[in-house]
């Protein structure tokens, strides 16, 4: 059989949540290992998930609990067959869909992940997987990429932005969630004449123009452009305190680990993800 490369990254979050949380985390983590069984189906809005509690990894005395999840495409209804035959997919109590990684770090608040699936879903679904594990379901648990310092400290001193640019390839939001921002949202609508289309948008910002975007809207945009693997090019431009010109180029701005896997799968396996996160985790203890 052949061996098929895949390119993943995996990315990094701070969670923002009570020290409460992550202890009982480790708890029910370890009283779960534990336990009879590992992982357990839910529906959540419509989609089933799969959460399977997978093993605790000492990395430079830093210890990482590694989770795999696997949320349900809906988009899968039939099997075709070359006879001609159309049907169902029986699950047999299973669920078809895309596989995610995860690695909590609780001594750093951090979570790493990746999945082989839509890339902007991974945060929706780790804050699902998260929320599994809270005692207090009213807490509001809180996750946000890790920025690069110099573009994001560069992006947070601009009063106000004039222009906002990128270039995106509307069939990759396949994957639309309620995090999603709306001008995005509208973009995931815009019918395509060619599949491999790219669309670019050029938005003037200036207080002269009639435009409903605000400065938090531009700035979930760019959260949540620059993290997305359909986006070819994402720039803004704006004016600093002194009145001068200023264009940032955010195409790279989240700190990322890009790797490549060669399996004989069509997805990507358990082991070769935790080696993948791992690796991402030791290198980013050692920035």
């Amino acid at each position: 059989m052949n061996r098929i490369k895949k390119n993943i990254t995996v990315r990094f979050f701070s969670v923002d949540a009570k020290n409460s949380f992550f202890t009982n985390f480790v708890t029910n983590f370890n009283t779960n290992k534990e336990g009879d069984s590992n992982s357990r189906i839910f529906d959540l809005r419509s989609k089933k998930h799969l959460i399977k509690i997978n093993q605790s990894h000492d990395i430079k005395n830093t210890v990482a609990y590694s989770v795999t999840v696997v949320r349900e495409r809906n988009t899968w209804q039939t099997k075709a067959t070359s006879d001609g035959k159309i049907t169902g997919i029986s699950l047999n109590q299973g669920i078809i869909g895309d596989p995610y990684y995860f690695f909590l770090v609780p001594a750093k608040q951090l979570l790493l992940g990746f999945t082989s699936g839509p890339s902007g879903s991974i945060k929706s679904v780790a804050r699902t997987m998260l929320d599994q594990f809270s005692v207090d379901r009213q807490e509001k648990i809180k996750l946000d990429l890790i920025p690069k310092e110099k573009e994001f400290d560069a992006l947070s001193q601009l009063p106000t932005f004039s222009n906002l640019h990128f270039r995106i390839n509307p069939s990759s939001l396949t994957d639309i969630t309620e995090d999603t921002p709306k001008l995005i949202k509208d973009v995931s609508e815009v019918p395509l004449i060619n599949p491999n289309a790219q669309l670019a948008l050029d938005l003037d910002l200036n207080d002269s123009k009639d435009t409903d975007l605000t400065k938090d809207d531009v700035l979930e945009i760019i959260s949540y452009l620059s993290d997305h693997n359909g986006c070819t090019v994402l720039k803004v431009k704006g004016v600093n305190n002194d009145g001068a010109p200023v264009s940032l180029d955010f195409g790279n701005a989240y700190i990322t680990h890009k790797t490549e896997i060669t399996s004989r799968n069509k997805f990507i396996d358990e082991k070769s993800a935790i080696d993948s996160l791992k690796k991402a985790l030791t290198e980013y203890l050692n920035l």
